[in-house]
């Protein structure tokens, strides 16, 4: 493979002919097509090749077609452990640097007085956002890109007096539209799933159905994980009398209850990575010994789990062991999922009241510690997207 023209030193006074020029440039153009068929932790690791490797990749004509990998997570600072009035991003680097990739004060949106972040989804966020006015706290939900400071607000809902909980599902390898699903609580029955709305920036519309489930479906907790995968939103949930499964919501609003959980494992986190949905949870087993097992589907039709990773959590964390295997909780201090690497076998995850923020390596079976973070929830996994969307233009 021929490398690309050395843009690190200067030009000799006698250029090279245009011919020259053109065939550098052709060797650039051939060089990116070919990267950008390559996944997104390959061409990371290319960054090291060279100099003009780096430069090749990391130029802003380039990043609109090369793919990307997780930069880090999105999260809203608190002060005094309550939600402000006015919110303040920040952003976590998978390598700890608190350097943002993107403008974290939203200041290409409108002028606001607060914007909260719901949802992000391969270089999407999903926020709702709060203009300055004297009428109170009037909002409406925007889908942006903060990568290319691109964005669209959306159409009231038909149902906005119902509460939902608000998922965003995009998915740039199948199409350039968006799709915002709020799934909505029973007013009879509170904290029960009853319908779906589903917003699609194809047809800029919403589309409402009542879901048929002949059993009361607990609403999926605020922070739960879900993921958009081929085409779909898989959340996870559970009924009155009825055991743990994942729900599925295509994108015209039509739901399922498609299968249940590995080994009945309650209380679980689902996420996609690899292109696979995975389900992570914390076993006890003989002895009272606790493991972290992490399963992968590998079967949709027949709705097939199967484990990909088993470790005790002793050798995870030293010797301590998690005591409550249904919250995730290692004694003494609380600790929550955050996300499983989309390329490849790491899982993040904070620990104690201090939220530090740790990632455990699948394949090398070792902790590392990133950094603190000083906010509140949804810690969102963030994937930079470079390419302009049409779906965010008005």
């Amino acid at each position: 493979m021929s490398m690309p023209a050395d843009r690190s030193r200067p030009r000799e006074s006698s250029s090279p002919p245009y011919g020259g020029m053109a065939a550098e440039r052709l060797a650039d153009d051939l060089l990116v097509e070919i990267l950008a068929r390559v996944p997104a932790r390959s061409v990371c690791r290319f960054k090291w090749v060279s100099k003009d490797w780096l430069s090749l990749i990391d130029h802003p004509d380039h990043r609109r077609k090369l793919p990307q990998t997780l930069a880090g997570f999105f999260y809203t600072r608190s002060d005094n452990g309550e939600l402000p009035l006015e919110t303040e991003v920040r952003f976590a680097g998978v390598s700890g640097k608190r350097c943002p990739p993107v403008d974290t004060s939203f200041s290409f949106l409108p002028s606001h007085r607060r914007v909260d972040l719901l949802d992000c989804c391969n270089g999407l966020l999903l926020c709702r956002w709060y203009g300055v006015s004297s009428l109170g706290d009037e909002f409406c939900y925007i889908v942006c890109n903060p990568a290319t400071k691109e964005w669209v607000s959306l159409p009231d809902r038909s149902h906005e007096n119902k509460v939902g909980i608000e998922r965003l599902g995009f998915d740039p390898t199948m199409s350039s539209h968006f799709y915002v699903f709020v799934l909505l609580e029973n007013v009879n029955f509170n904290a029960y799933l009853s319908e779906v709305e589903v917003y699609s920036s194809e047809t800029k519309r919403w589309v409402y159905k009542e879901i048929g489930w002949n059993k009361r479906i607990v609403l999926p907790a605020e922070q739960s994980s879900a993921v958009f995968l081929n085409g779909c939103l898989y959340f996870y949930s559970f009924g009155k009398r009825s055991p743990f499964f994942i729900g599925v919501v295509d994108t015209a609003g039509e739901t399922s209850m498609n299968f249940h959980i590995p080994d009945n494992l309650n209380n679980g986190f689902i996420q996609h990575s690899q292109d696979c949905l995975h389900y992570a949870k914390f076993k006890r087993g003989d002895g009272n010994v606790v493991r972290l097992v992490v399963y992968v589907l590998e079967d949709y039709d027949r709705k097939k789990w199967k484990l990909k990773h088993s470790v005790k959590t002793s050798d995870i964390f030293g010797g301590t062991h998690v005591t409550d295997s249904d919250s995730f909780a290692i004694h003494p201090v609380d600790s929550r999922w955050i996300a499983i690497h989309p390329e490849c076998n790491l899982i993040f995850f904070t620990v104690g009241s201090a939220s530090t923020l740790m990632c455990y390596d699948m394949d090398r079976r070792q902790v590392k510690v990133i950094c603190s973070l000083d906010g509140y929830l949804p810690r969102l996994p963030y994937v930079p997207l470079y390419a302009e969307l049409q779906s965010l233009h008005t």
